[in-house]
């Protein structure tokens, strides 16, 4: 069904998370590659898809869906044996993303569906004030180490990830809310309680039940969040002491990793993390 497979386009930058990289040894004449034929997440997901690919060949007879299941297809061809499991996931990525695209035309007739079933994209809002942008930017440089860009992160007071020119500032914001699947990292201090804006923000979050994590700022505690925010829900201060700071910046880490398909070695992580608890202990 329709659905179905929505949620199984939907669950790509899940899956693309469990590639692994292979290294050869020194003096191996081998190529280096990335591989995820045999991870049974992948090996499951895969299956559905062609369970529903051929659902929809079956009703259609139609030659692009067949292009991608018969046996010299494309959801064929993960084996591991020649270092294209990264080259044959993307094609199969393109090829299901062709077919969301053009979803009235595999299910005209499907009742209770819209013909213009739209998946929002996942984005990464950081919802603060303009006055705490020495703890803001950091921050942002450390997502953007870990692979987030400019495409899947918004925040205002960083220009590379900003309202772009001659945008309405207020409708840009309204887009935002509506038209993405938003995760928002609250960064909580008296300057983000004392702006209207921000409270807006918050409110919108509520209102459109998006997920969230909170951060407090230096010298905010959790007694004083009021609002939207749950007080009662875990979220890291970054005066915390610098084991629970690494521990809750590296849950972070691995929530935005899943919702957004992205991975970083953890020798890189480690070093950018501690990185950036050094830079904040200096403004403490």
């Amino acid at each position: 069904m329709k659905k179905d497979l929505i949620a199984l386009i939907e669950a790509i930058p899940t899956i693309e998370t469990k590639f692994r990289k292979f290294e050869p040894s020194p003096g191996l004449c081998i190529p280096s590659g990335e591989f995820i034929y045999d991870a049974p997440e992948f090996i499951e997901w895969k299956e559905a898809v062609k369970f529903e690919l051929q659902e929809i060949f079956d009703r259609t007879q139609d030659t692009y869906i067949w292009n991608i299941i018969n046996v010299n297809g494309v959801i064929h061809k993960f084996n591991g044996k020649n270092f294209d499991d990264r080259d044959n996931f993307n094609r199969l990525k393109s090829s299901l993303i062709v077919i969301q695209k053009n979803l009235s035309k595999y299910y005209p007739d499907e009742p209770g569906e819209s013909e213009n079933t739209v998946i929002l994209k996942p984005k990464l809002f950081i919802s603060h004030a303009s006055a705490d942008i020495k703890y803001v930017k950091p921050f942002v440089e450390l997502l953007a180490d870990i692979g987030m860009t400019n495409d899947n992160l918004f925040c205002s007071s960083v220009p590379d990830y900003a309202i772009p020119l001659n945008q309405d500032i207020y409708d840009y914001l309204a887009e935002l809310f509506h038209n993405n699947k938003l995760y928002i990292v609250f960064m909580l201090s008296n300057n983000y309680y004392a702006r209207p804006a921000c409270l807006n923000e918050m409110g919108a979050a509520w209102v459109l039940k998006n997920e969230y994590t909170s951060i407090l700022l230096p010298g905010f505690e959790y007694k004083e969040i009021e609002g939207a925010v749950n007080p009662e829900k875990i979220g890291m201060k970054f005066d915390d002491e610098d084991e629970l700071l690494k521990k809750r910046l590296g849950e972070l880490k691995d929530i935005i990793s899943k919702e957004f398909g992205i991975s970083v070695p953890d020798m890189r992580w480690e070093k950018k993390r501690n990185d950036f608890i050094d830079a904040i202990r200096k403004m403490s």
